[in-house]
């Protein structure tokens, strides 16, 4: 790269113009991938600039982690995103190094693998795969949509199997059905009900928000602080997209769920299928009716709106346990999970499955 005047800087007004002619040729359709501070202040945005024009960019978006009941500032990497023709050389690595030096904890959630060899390669630690779970609603549509798909989302001898069961879909279907009914009601066995806990569908956050943010701050783990501040900044503006469901008990506010579906078409991996989401939920591990509750409650919601299959990515054991329960089942993973640490609050490296990582974390979420 010599020979030409490359530098990498932090964002700052005057390259507004420059930054904005790199997003309408990388995001012609979309707005930047960057949610604005909550307090208005400008989250650390780094560019690798060739004279005046921006070649690669990385963003982020601010939160706070709760680490062992403690909170500190972080910032989630978004928008990794070089210029074609500068692709598979130092500009991705030197733009994460730069932000290693801005941010005191940085996290990412990527699914290419292209991507987590950058953030590893300067330093960042790989806690692993999220898992992800499966609930299928409507047999039929579920097999006849991955029959020839599910290769792609299975491997090793459940690929194998899949191929040969494929063929036959009709009959799958009904075997499909029959097997994910018995092992929900298997699961409804162990599940935990409570009397006076009700769910409903709520529109906005408000202060019990906060407060049940602050009663379960050290039980999740290492988790993005979810009060009402972070929630209606994460989600506040396209509440249209989601739907909220929370649980309460005389007014108290006990858990919440969001859900987020989709409609595909034609779509290569996803064909036809009419998809839910659990992106994102919190309640307290020492009330499992809560967040059997919760479960319960939005499979219901996504049968109502005839969801076919319902997905969840939850790195948190407790809660993948949970879904168990409730008839999904393990399926492979496709979100990797990384970060860095100048603080030394993560010191210990706390495994991925002590995380409370979904796909309401960064904007994880986009394709669901």
């Amino acid at each position: 790269m010599s020979g030409a005047a490359y530098a990498v800087r932090l964002y700052e007004p005057e390259l507004a113009e420059a930054c904005d002619r790199f997003i309408q040729r990388t995001w012609p359709t979309n707005t930047e991938p960057v949610r604005a501070s909550a307090d208005g202040s400008t989250p650390p945005r780094v560019l690798f600039l060739k004279g005046r024009e921006v070649i690669g960019h990385v963003a982020t978006n601010p939160v706070r982690l709760a680490v062992a009941g403690g909170l500190h500032d972080a910032s989630w990497a978004v928008g990794l995103v070089v210029v074609p023709e500068h692709r598979n050389g130092p500009v991705a690595p030197l733009l994460v190094k730069k932000l290693n030096e801005a941010v005191g904890i940085g996290l990412t959630l990527h699914v290419e693998d292209a991507a987590l060899r950058v953030f590893k390669g300067v330093g960042w630690h790989h806690l692993g795969v999220i898992p992800q779970y499966l609930r299928v609603l409507d047999a039929r549509a579920f097999v006849s949509t991955f029959a020839r798909r599910g290769d792609r989302f299975l491997t090793g001898r459940r690929a194998q199997v899949w191929s040969l069961l494929s063929r036959a879909s009709g009959p799958i279907a009904a075997f499909v059905g029959v097997g994910f009914a018995g092992y929900a009601a298997a699961g409804a066995l162990k599940r935990r009900r409570s009397a006076g806990l009700s769910v409903a569908e709520e529109h906005a956050f408000d202060p019990s928000y906060t407060d049940l943010a602050e009663r379960v701050k050290g039980k999740l783990g290492v988790w993005v602080f979810r009060d009402e501040r972070y929630l209606a900044a994460r989600y506040g503006r396209r509440m249209g997209a989601y739907r909220l469901l929370a649980c309460r008990q005389q007014g108290r506010l006990f858990g919440h769920v969001i859900v987020k579906i989709r409609q595909f078409a034609d779509d290569e991996r996803m064909g036809d299928i009419r998809m839910g989401t659990i992106v994102d939920c919190v309640f307290d591990p020492d009330e499992p009716a809560v967040l059997d509750t919760l479960l319960r409650s939005a499979v219901a919601w996504c049968r109502r709106e005839k969801v076919e299959v319902v997905f969840c990515a939850a790195s948190l054991d407790v809660l993948g346990r949970r879904l168990r329960r409730h008839g999904f089942v393990g399926m492979p993973g496709t979100l990797n999970a990384a970060f860095h640490d100048r603080t030394g609050h993560l010191a210990d490296n706390p495994p991925l499955e002590s995380w409370h990582l979904m796909r309401g974390d960064s904007d994880a979420d986009a394709n669901c």
